[in-house]
């Protein structure tokens, strides 16, 4: 039986192609009252008493709960979810999209799911005192008070969401439309650039994150001219820890320049611990020596060594 042979050229896999398998996209949608309202009565009375030519020269907005330490809580948290997604996840998309390793996805979907319930405990807390809340701040608010701009209970409630979404990277063969060839290449062309470009900005945040630790470690360990020690808390050497074992989920690129930097500070923290650091000066000489030497030997603004 005879082989035919090709001279084709057989195109190389997409690096795209890559992060598809690696990789989805998630958004977080997290939805939390805000409890201000625009005070249109006292917004011209402001600009009235200043003899503005204008209404518009000045905007009056209400605190309906002015010190309310359940919506403050529900605030907060609120901040706390979005940390710890943008903290497993990497930028990819301008309309709020992030990259979702599926190394991390494990962690990622035990995360939210624990912050889903906590977040509508808070939420429940707030709910069950409503009514009482909105009494004291008839007291808060005095003369800026109007029952009326206070919502029912069951509509607040609709205020208050959060919620995950996932989809899978796209890929150029995903154009599926009746459309001359040559357009049609030029559509696949201009997605190809823009997934290229969101491959990059991926991998520069990683990148990123590991400078800062590094950055952070280096300045925390500088002896001062007369000897003295610079403080840090415990966790500039958890978080460091941490980091570098998220990284090898967030390379999702599998540059190898990043693996090898990280692995770097990974050997460079291995046996180290904050105590240590603290009390023996050689450590702490020796684990700055060879955080420098990782920061100089890297371009931090392309990646490359």
């Amino acid at each position: 039986m005879q082989i035919a042979y090709t001279t084709e050229t057989v195109p190389a896999p997409s690096p795209v192609a890559g992060i598809a398998r690696s990789a989805m996209l998630v958004d977080l949608n997290i939805c939390v009252y805000s409890g201000r309202r625009m005070d249109k009565k006292t917004q011209d009375e402001v600009t009235s008493s200043k003899s503005s030519g204008s209404k518009r020269a000045a905007s009056v907005y209400k605190n309906l709960f002015a010190e309310c330490k359940e919506l403050d809580d529900i605030t907060k948290f609120a901040s706390r979810v979005r940390a710890e997604h943008y903290r497993l996840t990497l930028p990819w998309s301008d309309n709020g999209q992030r990259l979702l390793p599926t190394k991390c996805l494990f962690d990622y979907q035990t995360a939210m799911n624990r912050y889903r319930d906590e977040f509508e405990r808070l939420v429940e807390l707030f709910l069950d005192k409503y009514d009482t809340l909105v009494a004291a701040a008839a007291f808060q608010l005095g003369g800026l008070f109007d029952r009326a701009e206070y919502l029912p209970r069951d509509m607040v409630r609709r205020r208050f969401s959060i919620d995950t979404g996932m989809v899978p990277v796209p890929l150029a063969g995903d154009f599926r439309v009746e459309i001359e060839a040559e357009v049609q290449q030029d559509l696949i062309d201009q997605f190809e650039r823009r997934m290229q470009a969101s491959m990059m900005q991926a991998n520069r945040d990683a990148w990123d994150r590991l400078y800062k630790v590094l950055s952070k470690i280096s300045d925390r360990l500088t002896m001062e001219e007369d000897g003295g020690k610079r403080t840090f808390h415990d966790t500039m050497i958890g978080n460091a820890e941490e980091l570098c074992g998220l990284l090898t989920a967030l390379n999702v690129g599998d540059d190898p320049k990043l693996e090898h930097a990280r692995f770097r500070l990974e050997e460079a923290l291995n046996g180290v611990t904050p105590k240590v650091l603290r009390e023996e000066d050689s450590t702490r000489i020796e684990t700055k020596r060879k955080v420098d030497a990782i920061l100089a030997d890297f371009d931090w603004l392309s990646g490359d060594e």
